[in-house]
């Protein structure tokens, strides 16, 4: 007699969570691997817990990641289990595997500004920090629907420089370190960004500091 058909749901169930073991036991791996580099953490899981200096931006709500992985294993129907698991392995330092993730989570939820933002990081993070064309296609979607997306506005920032536009990079800089750089890892972020654009251009580092916090 032959069996009845396996249920859909329970298969896609058991595949997510062998997809997340098999995903993960790799991550250990890399982590392994990760600790010879610099490793910077992704904004885009970044909770901002600090007061903007500025009205009109909103502070970035952050991907879900690593301490969200119970929830693909305790729920019957995770709203966006490949959103949790590419945020993880972002925070993992493997962005790479986070881009199909990301992918399949825009397929679901595709006005997501979010998941928009976190895919073209990793696209970044990916090409060891090289603004692609695709990865500046997902930045300007997202800035389209907001002008003032910080995080956005950051990686913009790094394809003007890339692209010999120093001045206006700094500039952009500048402005978001003067709205959110009362929070540590943004305010390091953007001091890794920055020294260089300033050379560029011939500003001091002196007188770079005092940009920065004028009117903060």
């Amino acid at each position: 007699m032959r069996k009845a058909p396996v249920d859909q749901t329970q298969r896609s169930r058991g595949w997510l969570k062998l997809y997340l073991g098999s995903s993960f036991a790799g991550a250990a791996v890399g982590m392994a691997v990760a600790v010879w580099f610099t490793y910077q953490s992704p904004l885009t899981t970044h909770q901002v817990t600090v007061p903007l200096n500025s009205a009109a931006t909103n502070p970035p709500v952050p991907l879900e990641g690593l301490f969200d992985l119970p929830k693909l294993l305790a729920a019957e129907h995770a709203s966006q289990p490949w959103a949790v698991m590419g945020g993880a392995l972002l925070q993992l330092n493997l962005p790479r595997l986070s881009i199909p993730l990301l992918e399949r989570a825009i397929k679901r939820d595709p006005d997501n500004s979010v998941l928009h933002v976190a895919l073209g990081e990793a696209l970044a993070l990916a090409d060891g920090g090289v603004i692609s064309d695709r990865a500046k296609a997902e930045f300007e979607r997202v800035l389209k629907g907001d002008p003032n997306d910080l995080i956005a506005r950051f990686y913009m920032g790094k394809w003007l420089l890339q692209n010999g536009k120093a001045k206006p990079a700094l500039v952009k800089w500048v402005g978001l370190m003067r709205t959110v750089g009362n929070d540590q890892t943004w305010n390091d972020r953007l001091w890794t960004v920055m020294p260089r654009a300033a050379e560029e251009v011939g500003i001091s580092q002196l007188t770079l500091q005092a940009l920065c916090t004028s009117g903060m």
